[in-house]
C-alpha cells in the first residue's frame, strides 16, 4: 500500500513543524517550491520535503492538502488550488494513482484551511473549492472536500532526548465524510472535530487568539508607554509582585512577537470581524481589534523589529528592548 500523501502550503515555521511530525510517522510530505523565498527553500531542504514544480502536481499527488499561510494569503492559496483542480488533465492524472481505500475511482483531495481567518472568509475559501451548481446538471461539483480548521499552540517539536513530540491542537469543523486514513492522520496531528458547521473551528481559534495575542498587543501599548515615561522597571517590578502570572504571560508574549507581528495584523482584523458577525458585537470587535491590528502593523512596518526572523533573532530579545524600540518608533532603512 502506498503512503498517505500530504501537501502543505506553505513551509513557514508552523508548516515546517507539521511536515517534520508527519515525516517522522512515515507520511509522504509535499509542497511547491517554485517561486518561494530562499528562507522557505532552506526550510524545505532541511526537512527533506518533496518539492513539486506546480500547484497542479501538488493536487495530483496529494490525498490531503493543508493550507498554513499568513491570513492575508489564505484566499489566494485556495484560489490557486481551485484553478489547479480545474485544469483539464488534473483529474485524469489523479486517476492514475491508486485510491487509499481501494476504491475504483480515487477520492478527491481533502483541503484543510488551517489559517487564522474570519468565519466569513473561511466560507468564501470553501466556496472556491466547489463549482457552482446548475439546475440542469446534477453531477458532483466538488473540486476538493473542504474542512475548516485552526491551529492553537506553537509548531510541533520533538524532544531530542525522549523523542516525544509536543504538538499544538488542531481544531476542525465541517460535515465532510472523512476516509478511514484520516483517523491515523488526525491522531498524529492532534486534530479534534469541534462542530459540523464550517466557520466554528475558525471562531474557536480566533477566540483563543483574542486572549493570547490580544494580551500581547496590550502589553506593547503598556510597556512602551511606561518606557517613554522612564517607569518600565517599576511597572515590571509591580507586575512581578502583584500579578506574577500576568508578568510572565506579558513578557513572554512581547519577546516572541516581533517575527510574527506582520502575520498578526490580519489576524486581529479577523478577530474583530468574528466578534461582530458571529458574536453580534456590532462594530465593537472591529474597534478594539482593529486598533490591535494597528499596533502590530506599527511594529512590523515602522520599527526594526519588523526585520526579525524566527531562528535568526537580533533585537527584541528582552521586554526592555522591545519597549525601547517601539517607544522610539525607529523606522527601518
Amino acid at each position: 500500500m502506498r503512503p498517505v500523501s500530504v501537501g502543505i502550503l506553505s513551509i513557514g515555521d508552523m508548516g515546517l513543524g507539521v511536515a517534520r511530525l508527519l515525516k517522522a510517522h512515515d507520511y509522504r510530505v509535499l509542497t511547491v517550491g517554485l517561486g518561494r523565498s530562499e528562507d522557505t527553500l532552506a526550510r524545505i531542504r532541511s526537512a527533506a520535503i518533496e518539492s513539486l514544480p506546480s500547484d497542479q502536481e501538488l493536487v495530483v499527488q496529494s490525498d490531503y492538502i493543508l493550507s498554513i499561510v499568513p491570513p492575508r494569503d489564505a484566499l489566494a492559496t485556495a484560489r490557486r488550488i481551485s484553478e489547479a483542480c480545474q485544469l483539464p488533465d488534473t483529474a485524469p492524472q489523479r486517476a492514475k494513482i491508486p485510491d487509499l481505500e481501494g476504491l475504483e475511482t480515487r477520492q478527491k483531495p481533502y483541503y484543510f484551511d488551517l489559517n487564522a481567518i474570519s468565519p466569513r472568509l473561511t466560507r468564501e475559501v470553501g466556496s472556491l473549492l466547489s463549482l457552482p451548481a446548475t439546475s440542469q446538471d446534477d453531477s458532483d461539483t466538488t473540486l476538493c472536500h473542504f474542512v475548516d480548521g485552526g491551529i492553537i499552540g506553537g509548531p510541533p517539536s520533538q524532544d531530542p532526548e525522549t523523542k516525544a513530540w509536543k504538538k499544538p491542537s488542531i481544531v476542525i469543523s465541517g460535515s465532510v465524510d472523512l476516509p478511514s486514513s484520516f483517523r491515523g492522520l488526525s491522531e498524529i496531528l492532534n486534530m479534534k472535530l469541534v462542530s459540523p458547521t464550517i466557520g466554528s473551528a475558525s471562531t474557536l481559534k480566533l477566540s483563543f487568539a483574542a486572549l493570547t495575542k490580544g494580551l500581547t498587543a496590550l502589553s506593547i501599548l503598556s510597556f512602551s508607554t511606561a518606557q517613554k515615561e522612564s517607569v518600565l522597571p517599576e511597572l515590571l517590578e509591580h507586575l512581578q509582585q502583584y500579578s506574577p502570572a500576568t508578568a510572565a504571560l506579558a513578557t513572554k508574549g512581547i519577546i516572541g512577537m516581533p517575527p510574527k507581528a506582520y502575520r498578526w495584523v490580519e489576524e486581529m482584523r479577523a478577530i474583530g470581524e468574528a466578534f461582530d458577525t458571529e458574536g453580534d458585537w456590532h462594530g465593537l470587535g472591529d474597534s478594539v481589534y482593529g486598533a490591535f491590528a494597528e499596533v502590530y502593523r506599527t511594529v512590523a512596518e515602522d520599527t526594526i523589529l519588523g526585520e526579525e526572523k524566527i531562528g535568526k533573532r537580533n533585537r527584541g530579545k528582552t521586554a526592555e528592548d522591545v519597549s525601547e524600540i517601539v517607544a522610539k518608533r525607529s523606522r527601518r532603512g
